[in-house]
């Protein structure tokens, strides 16, 4: 099974996808693809975008402040594009390949893929599992557990599918509004689900 993993912002994604991991299946996250490109002080992306938004986007260590190129491209739908345009063919191309190496190894694949439905991903996959989280839960959690202003979250939700929408497209669900516990609970009866289901 590969199996895309999407949601809104704060949902809980990663938390999912490590579950997942602790089961014994292969994972990806999508965001850490581009945080390693972000985090490289030098070649074509660094080049790419320090040329869009200036060099005062670097941090002290010479990566690229997330932060601060976040302020540049979010809640600005042609500045989003631009970067975009600049990460994903390599986001498509690492995607594509783990993939293949699931299916050639026939292990299961755990996909963390923000913006999946957006990106029009979803044939990719052999079933998307969207998780879920009350607006004001995930809110409060981006604030105390990331920093995150109410403008920020506002300007990274304005980039995506509502959080209903992507849960009525998503193949399986998972709410993620309580414990750790309780949600690792909900995984086990997926994983089980998952052993038996063929997609109509």
């Amino acid at each position: 099974m590969i199996l895309g993993i999407t949601g809104s912002f704060g949902a809980g994604k990663s938390t999912v996808r490590e579950e997942f991991s602790l089961l014994g299946w292969y994972f990806f996250d999508a965001d850490k693809v581009c945080h390693d490109i972000y985090a490289s002080p030098s070649g074509e992306f660094f080049n790419r975008i320090t040329a869009c938004w200036g060099r005062n986007i670097i941090a002290p260590d010479g990566s690229i402040d997330r932060r601060k190129l976040a302020e540049k491209v979010f809640g600005k739908p042609d500045e989003l594009k631009k970067l975009t345009d600049i990460l994903y063919p390599e986001l498509d191309r690492r995607m594509d390949s783990e993939i293949a190496m699931c299916r050639s190894k026939g292990i299961n694949g755990a996909f963390e893929i923000p913006l999946l439905f957006e990106k029009d991903y979803t044939a990719r996959f052999d079933a998307v599992l969207a998780v879920w989280g009350d607006a004001e839960i995930r809110h409060e959690r981006l604030k105390t557990l990331r920093n995150f202003s109410d403008e920020e979250i506002a300007k990274r939700e304005s980039q995506q599918l509502p959080s209903d929408e992507k849960l009525e497209r998503a193949d399986f669900a998972l709410v993620n509004n309580g414990s750790k516990e309780l949600l690792r609970k909900q995984i086990l009866v997926l994983t089980d689900k998952i052993k038996n289901w063929n997609k109509k």
